[in-house]
């Protein structure tokens, strides 16, 4: 996943943690980096874009 504000990679690992801070949970993926929190992509989302990447050449 790339940071929407600082532009930087964020490790996939990365992005299957939440931070802890947020009452009900977290739904958003922190940036190492800069800390911007980048909303979490829907499990749909997540799905259609692992099959895309499965498909690449």
């Amino acid at each position: 996943m790339i940071c929407g504000f600082c532009g930087k990679e964020i490790a996939d690992e990365m992005s299957k943690e939440s931070c802890g801070l947020c009452k009900g949970g977290c739904r958003k993926i922190h940036c190492p980096e800069c800390g911007y929190a980048n909303p979490a992509p829907g499990k749909l989302l997540s799905r259609l874009l692992k099959s895309k990447e499965e498909t690449k050449p």
